[in-house]
C-alpha cells in the first residue's frame, strides 16, 4: 500500500472491536465507539479532521484518504425508522471532507441473534436496501467515491446464502464460525473478510486514478 493513502476507521462496535492485527493497511486512527449510531459519524470524522497535526495539512491535500465506516445496526435496535435513519445518513455523507477523500461503507449484515428476530431481519434488508440507493442518488457515486460494501449475507453459510429468494425470503443463515459467541460481534475470522475486502476496494480507488 502506498504511503499517500491514509484509511480511518470511523463507526460502532464493529469498528472500535476490530483488532489492530487484521486492520487493512494504512490505518491511520480508529474512532469507532461501542453504541454508536449513524447520527455518531460526523462527530468521529470531524474529530479525526480537528486531530490532525497542522504540520501535516499540506501533505494532506496530496494524500487520498479513505473512510472505512459502519453503522445503522444501533438505530435499527433502537427502533428508529428507515426513513429516519436515511436523513441522518444524508447529512453524513453531504458532510464528508473536500479532501480527497473516499468513503467505503459497510452495510447491514444478518447476525446469529436476528435467526429468530424475523422482524429486525426485514429490517436489516430494507435498510441495506435504502442505503444503498440512497449513495447511488448522491453525486459522489458518479465518482466513485462513495462505495457500499454490501455485508448482508456476507457471513451467512453458503447454503443458505445462494439459494435463490433466499435474502427475500429470510432463508440466509448466519455463520457462526464468524462470530462471537454473543452472536452479535464479529470473530477474527469474520473481520478477516473485512480486511481482504476493504484492501480489494482499496486497491480498485488507487487504480482508478487515486493515486
Amino acid at each position: 500500500m502506498k504511503n499517500s493513502v491514509s484509511v480511518v476507521l470511523i463507526g460502532d462496535s464493529d469498528i472500535s472491536r476490530w483488532p489492530p492485527s487484521l486492520y487493512p493497511s494504512s490505518v491511520v486512527s480508529n474512532l469507532g465507539q461501542s453504541g454508536a449510531t449513524l447520527s455518531d459519524l460526523l462527530p468521529q470524522l470531524h474529530q479525526w479532521l480537528k486531530d490532525m497535526p497542522k504540520n501535516d495539512t499540506a501533505s494532506s491535500r496530496d494524500k487520498i484518504h479513505i473512510f472505512v465506516a459502519c453503522a445503522g445496526e444501533n438505530d435499527i435496535g433502537s427502533g428508529r425508522s428507515v426513513d429516519g435513519i436515511l436523513e441522518t445518513f444524508r447529512a453524513f455523507i453531504d458532510g464528508l471532507p473536500d479532501l480527497n477523500s473516499y468513503l467505503l461503507f459497510l452495510g447491514p449484515k444478518f447476525e446469529p441473534w436476528l435467526s429468530e428476530d424475523f422482524s429486525s431481519r426485514k429490517q436489516y434488508m430494507k435498510l441495506s436496501n435504502a442505503l444503498q440507493r440512497t449513495i447511488r442518488k448522491h453525486p459522489r457515486f458518479s465518482t466513485n467515491q462513495i462505495i457500499f460494501v454490501d455485508c448482508l449475507t456476507m457471513f451467512c453459510t453458503k447454503e443458505t446464502s445462494d439459494v435463490p429468494g433466499a435474502v427475500h425470503g429470510g432463508k440466509a443463515l448466519p455463520d457462526k464460525q464468524f462470530f462471537n459467541p454473543d452472536g452479535l460481534h464479529l470473530s477474527e475470522e469474520g473481520y478477516g473478510i473485512w480486511k481482504h475486502i476493504i484492501l480489494d476496494k482499496i486497491d480498485k480507488i488507487l487504480t482508478m486514478g487515486g493515486s
